[in-house]
């Protein structure tokens, strides 16, 4: 009986077909490939980024041990290699050791060993150091390790490229500017902030470094008007190399600039960016200032999550009243006191949570402010809070606002799961505005109704309760 090669009349030899694929890229492409990478590796050498790999970082701990147990009488047991690895070893801590570098003493000591027995190379892994540190400038560490790298770099009559380029730029690593000196330098050359660290010769991933997080700063107080432009390369770099304290002053500085309404039609792509490198500014902890930062960037950073803030806030305002309940008045009402509402959070049924996803411009803030309840039933329910209330707002037209004042017996426990929307109603609650043929009278709290000309109702009680 025939098999299927043979009525197919299809016969290859599999030992064939795998020696074929083995030739599939032609030799000369490949010989033009293996000259194109020796060259990038060439270049790479050039350049100098290189020079700063440390492939001994088994030897970190090795040699951070060791010398925490030498003294004074036995420091010349250091080998070279252990010297070298040594200058990358002056932040390392291990076993509730303290770094060599927060050690006055113990620093003085390294930079001694390093002189007794000096080599050029050793400027690699304290400028290393020197870099990682730039925000711990007020230390006396600090200084004395700049002044032990500047004077090395200054009295250097070697050939090494990159320390004869870091000789000649000799201005960048003055700690009192330097760092401000290059973020300037490459926006008036128009140089792309992808390429700070380049411009010094410096591996890439340095730009994640402390030092660099000034050097953004500048760049973009000095290009700032070219917003678009500055958007770009952020969004292309900042992701890459991360560092907290750095993402925070950009981030808050961008956002307060595009709150004009002229850089209006930049705000989703800000929004984007700070919360891949922050996080939602629900998240206090996330947006907290760092104890070396100014009272200016303390500022702006609180200013700049409390406007991210709104600007999420009007846009779940527009997204909720159209998807969940398609009221316009609602939503024009609402949409009035965005600045107001310190923070939110939805509460419904899976299927509605999956059609909010659907719209960009809130579908990186679904998960954190959108709580799922057991029911199917088709009702969600907005909570706002504004100043000392809890104000609820539900998607199904016959339910009142319920405002609640925090802290009340009243108000609905959220610290477990719902089974139902109608949880979060109180239909013993009094109305909020009460009137007699006079005079209104305004409750604590209570319901608020969407009849008839409802919103001077709802302006009145909230001015006079929950924005007092």
């Amino acid at each position: 009986m025939s098999n299927i090669n043979d009525l197919l009349n299809f016969h290859v030899s599999h030992f064939a077909l795998s020696n074929a694929a083995q030739k599939i890229i032609p030799v000369t492409l490949k010989n033009q490939n293996d000259f194109k990478i020796d060259k990038l590796d060439r270049l790479t050498e050039k350049l100098g980024a290189s020079t700063f790999d440390l492939k001994m970082d088994n030897l970190i701990s090795q040699v951070f041990r060791k010398f925490k147990t030498i003294n004074s009488t036995n420091i010349e047991s250091f080998s070279k290699r252990e010297l070298r690895t040594l200058t990358y070893t002056l932040k390392h801590s291990e076993n509730s050791l303290t770094p060599i570098f927060y050690d006055q003493y113990e620093l003085a000591c390294a930079l001694k060993m390093l002189e007794s027995n000096w080599r050029d190379s050793y400027l690699f892994g304290l400028i290393y150091c020197l870099l990682t540190s730039w925000e711990e400038k007020d230390t006396e560490s600090f200084t004395i390790l700049s002044d032990f790298i500047l004077n090395k770099l200054y009295t250097y009559e070697g050939s090494r490229s990159t320390l004869l380029g870091f000789k000649s730029n000799l201005r960048f690593f003055n700690p009192e500017n330097g760092d401000v000196i290059l973020g300037t330098e490459l926006a008036l050359r128009n140089k792309s902030i992808s390429d700070s660290a380049k411009y010094l010769s410096l591996p890439n991933s340095w730009i994640a470094f402390p030092y660099f997080s000034k050097v953004i700063i500048a760049y973009y107080e000095k290009k700032k008007d070219e917003l678009s432009e500055i958007i770009d390369h952020f969004e292309n770099v900042l992701p890459l190399y991360r560092n907290a304290s750095r993402d925070k002053r950009v981030i808050s500085k961008l956002i307060n600039q595009a709150n004009q309404p002229s850089f209006f039609s930049y705000q989703d792509r800000i929004k984007n960016l700070a919360f891949d490198l922050i996080g939602d500014p629900e998240n206090l902890g996330a947006w907290s200032p760092f104890v070396n930062f100014t009272e200016r960037e303390r500022a702006e950073l609180l200013n700049g999550r409390r406007i991210l803030n709104e600007w999420i806030t009007k846009q779940f305002i527009n997204v909720f009243f159209n998807v969940c309940i398609n009221d316009e008045r609602r939503k024009r009402f609402w949409l009035k006191y965005a600045s107001k509402i310190s923070t939110f959070k939805v509460y419904g049924p899976k299927s509605t949570k999956m059609e909010l996803r659907k719209d960009d411009r809130i579908s990186k803030v679904i998960e954190s402010r959108y709580v799922t309840v057991l029911s199917n039933r088709e009702i969600s329910a907005f909570i706002l809070y504004i100043g000392n209330y809890m104000i609820i707002e539900f998607s199904n037209d016959g339910f009142a606002c319920c405002a609640y004042k925090l802290n009340s017996s009243n108000m609905p426990k959220l610290s477990a799961r719902l089974n139902s929307v109608e949880d979060l109603r109180n239909s013993a609650l009094p109305p909020a505005v009460e009137s007699d043929s006079k005079y209104y009278y305004f409750n604590e709290e209570g319901r608020l109704f969407h009849k008839g000309e409802w919103e001077p109702r709802f302006d009145n009680w909230l001015t006079k309760k929950a924005l007092q």
